[in-house]
Order: structure tokens, then C-alpha cells, then sequence
């Protein structure tokens, strides 16, 4: 089993890169936030997963870079992370809030004030916590807290060809969850089952985790956009609609296919038909220099004409990388360009009220037609 890993050399490139950013913007240092569930950030720059506790990296415009943890996960960062300097400070600290009488840990005043902070940029600003902000702006003052996830984007959006092949990887380690699927399945199993099927197979096959919460989501459930497996049975005749996706190295793939047991009725196969005809046409358009607002209009258009406009949740396709569902988003108000080295994730979401389904599948923009990560049975799975 290859193992994939990005070297040292990559991530301190990484950091150079954001300081580059940095050095033409107003402020003196970039945080990098992140969770335990949201963990691209701080892992893009350090490798470092929080488990239980938040965490970030601070970039200074100048100088080493600084992983900031809780006070639990010293020598479990300390054996992943590619930042040597790492500091504990309580605002990383589990929710339950525990207070750590008689450890030493550092505070933002010390912090900022040792490094000559005083103004600083946040990514992962849509959930950063309220607690954490005001006890900076406690030392520089709120106006000096600015958003900075356009900084990091500036560093992350297109891939290099490491991170490329720890996406090719990951989609193949997706494709034998889903195949798993295939040869497991019947009348009677459970949800939750199934995606303990695909799972295992994806763990056992070199997934150092899912790229998310595994979904199987069977007749009424078939409508959730976002969903989690019950122990509801899948039946016959119904759509079972499975979101099957591997982490490798940090970065996360997909491939979303519905599957139905036994007869597919007429008015199910054309709805099914329009999603994946709606897949394939978004695919042949993603081609470098194109505007993704066009894209969207055009596959919207068609799903329109299909007689399934009010399906519609979504845009068609959506960025990838560390997270499976990243910035940017290719709706109808998109107004950037695609470009060679940018990934997404093809995602075709359509739901009636009785049911739904998802196309997705993984490609890499190039100046001809984008390289597929996956288009293992991309057609009607009727078994």
C-alpha cells in the first residue's frame, strides 16, 4: 500500500507563499482557524488534525509560523505537525471547558505583544469563535481584527501536482467504498449498514479516514441534501442515493451515486437520467478560461428545459481539496474563471418532494477537457 505524504519542503513553501500574500496587505500576521470538523487550514499549513480542540497557525508577516493548540495535544501535535514552534493557550481548549489549575499557558496579550501584532487577519472567519475575537480585540481592538480567508485562497486554489495525486488516490479508495456497496447490498439492510460496508472498505484499502460523514440516504430520506445514515431499511423500487468519499494525506474526494433495488419506474429513470446527463454536461464545459457563471446557467438551463427547475438547490459544481466542499462555489452569479490546476467537485443535487438523488464526481481543470478522478458507475444503477 503506497503511502502519500506532502514534504517539508511543500509546507514550508506553503507559508512562504501566504507571507507573500501577506507582505502587499495591511495587517502584520494572518490566523489560521480551524476545527476538529473543518480542519483544511491549519492542516494545509502544518499537518496538524485537532482532535477535540480547535487550533490555528499564525503566520507573521516576517519570521516562523506558530501552531497554536490546546493545552491537551502537545505531543500529539508535536508528533504531526511540520511548524516546530508550538504554543498551548486555553482558548483551544475542549467545549467542556476544563480549566487546567496550575498549567502554564500562554495568553493573546503575551502573544501579540511578543511578536508586535497589532493588526491581524482571520481565516475560517464564518466560525471563528465569538470568545476567541473578543479576547483579541481585548489587546488590539476589534477594528484590527479583519477577515482574511481571501489571503489563504490566494495560496490554496490551484494544487500542486502532490496535491493532485493525493485527490487521484483518494477518489480510487472512493471508488472501492462504492463498489463494496454494489456487492453488498440488499433489500433489508440498514443505512447505516451500507456505510459501514463502504467505510470499512475505504479504511481498509488506505483512507487514512472518510473525507466526510458517509451518507446513504434511502426513499424519503433521498430528499437531504446533507444528510447522516439511520437505521431505516432500504426497499425495493425506492432511490438510495450514496455520498462515498476517502481523506488521503489531508485531502478529501467523492463520488455520489443513486442506486435503485428491483423496478425503476418510468418517471424515477428520466429524473435520474436528467441528473447525469446534467453531470456529464457540466464536466464537458469545465475547461480553463471559462466563466463559471456560464457553466452554471447552461446546465441550469437544461435541467429547466427538462422540466426540473424547481429541483434546483444548488450550483453544479463546487471547489475540492483538504475539504470535500470548499470555496469556490460555480453558481449562476460566479463571476470567476477557471483555470488550469483548480479542482472541484461536479455536484448534481436535484430533489422532489418524494425523492432525490446526487451525481458527484472529482475533476481537474485543464486547457482541454478536465481530467475526470473518477466516473466509476456513472450510469443508472438499477440492480
Amino acid at each position: 500500500m503506497k503511502e502519500f505524504i506532502i514534504s517539508k519542503k511543500e509546507f514550508a513553501d506553503r507559508i512562504q507563499r501566504l507571507q507573500s500574500v501577506i507582505a502587499n496587505e495591511n495587517v502584520d500576521a494572518v490566523l489560521v482557524f480551524s476545527t476538529e470538523s473543518e480542519p483544511a487550514g491549519v492542516r494545509y499549513f502544518s499537518d496538524y488534525w485537532s482532535s477535540f480542540e480547535s487550533t490555528a497557525v499564525l503566520v507573521p508577516k516576517t519570521g516562523d509560523p506558530i501552531l497554536l493548540i490546546g493545552p491537551e495535544s502537545m505531543t500529539f501535535a508535536s508528533s504531526r505537525s511540520k511548524i516546530k514552534k508550538i504554543i498551548k493557550m486555553k482558548d483551544f481548549r475542549e467545549s467542556s471547558q476544563p480549566d487546567y489549575p496550575g498549567t502554564t499557558l500562554m495568553n493573546w496579550k503575551e502573544l501579540l505583544n511578543d511578536l508586535n501584532i497589532k493588526k491581524i487577519g482571520v481565516s475560517g472567519w464564518y466560525m471563528f469563535p465569538h470568545v476567541i475575537f473578543n479576547n483579541i480585540a481585548n489587546v488590539i481592538g476589534k477594528g484590527n481584527i479583519l477577515e482574511a480567508d481571501d489571503f489563504v485562497r490566494k495560496v490554496t486554489l490551484k494544487k500542486s501536482e502532490t496535491e493532485l495525486n493525493c485527490l487521484r488516490e483518494a477518489a480510487r479508495i472512493s471508488e472501492l467504498g462504492f463498489k463494496a456497496i454494489l456487492e453488498n447490498i440488499k433489500p433489508g439492510m440498514t443505512e447505516a449498514q451500507l456505510v459501514g460496508v463502504a467505510t470499512g472498505s475505504m479504511m481498509a484499502n488506505g483512507a487514512e479516514a472518510t473525507g466526510y460523514p458517509v451518507w446513504c440516504c434511502s426513499g424519503p430520506n433521498s430528499t437531504q441534501a446533507i444528510s447522516r445514515p439511520t437505521h431505516r431499511k432500504v426497499k425495493e423500487g425506492e432511490i438510495i442515493h450514496f455520498s462515498v468519499g476517502a481523506k488521503v494525506a489531508g485531502y478529501s474526494a467523492s463520488i455520489g451515486r443513486p442506486v435503485v433495488l428491483g423496478k425503476c419506474d418510468k418517471e424515477m429513470l428520466r429524473f435520474l437520467q436528467t441528473g447525469l446527463d446534467a453531470e456529464n454536461m457540466t464536466i464537458d464545459l469545465m475547461v480553463a478560461g471559462t466563466r463559471a457563471s456560464d457553466i452554471a446557467k447552461k446546465v441550469h438551463g437544461f435541467i429547466g428545459e427538462k422540466g426540473y427547475k424547481d429541483t434546483i438547490l444548488y450550483g453544479p459544481a463546487h471547489g475540492c481539496g483538504q475539504m470535500e466542499c470548499e470555496f469556490p462555489f460555480i453558481e449562476s452569479s460566479s463571476d470567476f474563471v477557471l483555470d488550469t490546476g483548480m479542482v472541484f467537485m461536479v455536484d448534481i443535487f436535484l430533489a422532489k418532494p418524494t425523492m432525490g438523488f446526487r451525481w458527484e464526481d472529482g475533476v481537474i481543470i485543464t486547457n482541454n477537457k478536465a481530467e475526470e478522478l473518477s466516473n466509476f458507475k456513472r450510469k443508472i444503477n438499477i440492480l
